[in-house]
């Protein structure tokens, strides 16, 4: 019921904002389609679990995509501040095979059935003074997945050139636990030659019990033994939740490639720590993009 109202209240605000905008200019449509060297989610680049070394890929493990993926998206921006979005990637395992082993721990292959990440979203843009905020709610759908479609809501400000947001989980999935929170603070700034420098600093507030990840395997009920933890299908050896952690840090600019309509970029991302305190490795990531 909890959801339900604050679907219901943003629905709301986007409805109101659109009412007053009735003689605004047409609202633009955009959109892009991306090619990455690897698909790293919020920071994540070597383990989602309790120790080292990860299970990789083939065992349904971090980063999202170890080897090149495509990802693209379309938006919808309303002079009034109201937005909607959608943004999908390929994803390198398969979380329909991940959300199997909760319940059979003998799946052979996390390749088979690989999985597509869809993320819709809306919400609205917002400024009082020199001061901007935002308000929306993002709907995750995996193609080929299983206990890992949720909702989040967004709350956002900014100023200048820096931003911050908060991104709460409204339900427990195979990759997090309803409550966890990711806080972003960053900062966007265009330089000489078309560039536009920027970072990101990640952090998560956690919450430490669910369905999925936690201290009791919940298939038999049972505590994980001391010195393990429970993550999807099985009680591992190492870190015990945490109830925070910074994710990542992350710098690095982008720059179009003369009108061609494509846009190359590059970051450098500085790993911190994952929910069960373990240590993820930096890495540098590289795209292409061409919007439209």
């Amino acid at each position: 019921m909890h959801d339900k109202k604050i679907i219901l209240a943003i629905a709301t605000l986007l409805l109101a904002g659109a009412a007053q905008a009735e003689d605004a200019p047409a609202p633009a449509f955009t959109g892009h389609v991306d090619l990455v060297n690897k698909y790293v989610l919020r920071g994540v680049t070597t383990t989602y679990g309790p120790g080292l070394p990860g299970l990789g890929n083939e065992g349904a493990d971090a980063p999202e995509s170890s080897k090149p993926a495509l990802q693209w998206g379309v938006d919808w921006t309303h002079p009034s501040g109201v937005y909607l979005g959608y943004w999908a990637s390929q994803i390198n395992y398969s979380y329909k095979r991940l959300a199997e082993s909760y319940t059979n721990r003998a799946v052979a292959s996390f390749q088979d059935k690989k999985s597509i990440e869809n993320d819709f979203y809306g919400g609205y843009n917002g400024k009082v003074g020199d001061f901007g905020y935002t308000v929306g709610l993002t709907g995750y759908y995996y193609l080929n997945g299983g206990d890992s479609n949720a909702f989040e809501t967004k709350l956002g400000a900014s100023y200048g050139i820096f931003s911050a947001t908060a991104q709460t989980l409204l339900k427990d999935v195979v990759w997090g636990n309803k409550g966890d929170t990711y806080w972003t603070l960053g900062a966007s700034q265009p330089v000489a030659y078309d560039i536009t420098l920027s970072a990101t600093l990640g952090f998560y507030t956690y919450h430490k019990e669910g369905r999925y990840l936690g201290t009791v395997d919940t298939l038999t009920g049972t505590a994980c033994a001391a010195g393990t933890s429970f993550i999807v299908n099985g009680c591992f050896a190492g870190g015990a939740p945490s109830s925070s952690g910074w994710r990542h840090l992350t710098v690095g600019f982008t720059q179009p490639i003369g009108a061609s309509g494509f846009t190359w970029g590059l970051q450098g991302l500085i790993g911190g720590d994952n929910r069960f305190g373990v240590k993820q490795g930096n890495r540098l990531l590289a795209s292409l993009s061409y919007g439209f």
